[in-house]
């Protein structure tokens, strides 16, 4: 009789042990960013957002998840205000934000100088899992206008991020400063952009002083503003206009079906028509270019207004 009541207090001390506390484990993932196609020809910078989602089981009770997403350097690296995307034709400066005002960058634990880091509170929501999101706000800054086009990319693996995290307490604090964690993973994503070819052009209107008679020429000056994107071979030509002759010489059109004959020139000379058209290759940067007209003496039409219009055309 005593052997069987001690058996049956050791089977009631073995049922009461408490079972073993799991550790937590947490998975993230960061979602690609990607600039698309912008052109940088305009000053402007380009806004985009990318998420990182973080998923956590045997969370204890009353307690959370904290967790540190460092986001370092990138493949493409920094320039000390900013990071790089890098492609054939060079570098182009981007940010990671942890605000939608994009003025807090995002940064890594190993090194401040990059950013602080936010912190994602994961709750244990039902039986010791749960899930986050934060999003993260990018900026392709502006003024990069002599960018060579192409695909630019930094690729963020390895060592290029470092999520730590760890269980802590209900009310726990939201600082990343100095924490470590207990287990950590490492997302991988990219950051890309690919700049397209582009030319933009302006133009003033050539405007002649009133005259009275065409006894002698006539002169009066205006110009374009061509901008084609870095290294981007392009021609540039003027149509004969709208009121061109049977042999492609100008005229402005004016009142009765009466005509002015006129040219157009690249220099002040009048030595070098703009029949032939430009071919260069663009920098980025508005290049200026003169347009002389010349109206020569002839003899004097009716009195009235006297126009044409020409067409601008560039190919690249």
């Amino acid at each position: 009789m005593t052997r069987l009541i001690l058996m049956l207090l050791a089977v009631l001390t073995c049922l009461a042990r408490p079972a073993p506390a799991q550790a937590q484990t947490c998975s993230a993932t960061v979602s690609s960013i990607d600039f698309g196609s912008p052109s940088l020809l305009t000053s402007g910078p380009v806004d985009v957002t990318g998420t990182v989602t973080v998923t956590c089981t045997s969370i204890p009770v009353l307690n959370v998840v904290k967790l540190c997403p460092g986001i370092g350097a990138g493949s493409g690296g920094t320039d000390g205000s900013g990071r790089l995307m890098t492609g054939t034709g060079g570098s182009l400066r981007y940010q990671l934000y942890q605000d939608a005002a994009r003025s807090v960058a995002w940064g890594s634990l190993d090194n401040p100088a990059l950013g602080t880091v936010p912190a994602i509170i994961i709750s244990n929501l039902l039986n010791g899992a749960g899930s986050a999101t934060r999003t993260i706000y990018a900026r392709l800054f502006g003024g990069q206008a002599t960018a060579v086009p192409g695909a630019y990319r930094s690729s963020f693996i390895g060592n290029a991020t470092l999520f730590s995290y760890g269980a802590e307490l209900l009310g726990t604090s939201t600082n990343c400063t100095g924490f470590a964690g207990t287990a950590s993973v490492r997302p991988t994503f990219e950051v890309t952009a690919t700049l397209p070819k582009g030319c933009t052009v302006a133009a003033t209107a050539l405007t002649f002083p009133t005259t009275g008679v065409l006894a002698k020429a006539v002169t009066a000056q205006s110009g374009l503003t061509l901008t084609c994107t870095s290294q981007t071979p392009y021609a540039l030509r003027l149509d004969a206009g709208r009121n061109g002759d049977a042999s492609g010489g100008r005229r402005m059109r004016g009142p009765s079906g009466s005509f002015i004959a006129y040219g157009l020139f690249r220099d002040a000379a009048f030595s070098s028509s703009w029949d032939s058209g430009v071919q260069a290759s663009g920098t980025g940067l508005a290049q200026a270019l003169a347009i002389y007209g010349r109206v020569p003496a002839q003899p004097t039409p009716a009195p009235g207004l006297y126009t044409d219009t020409v067409v601008v055309t560039v190919t690249y």
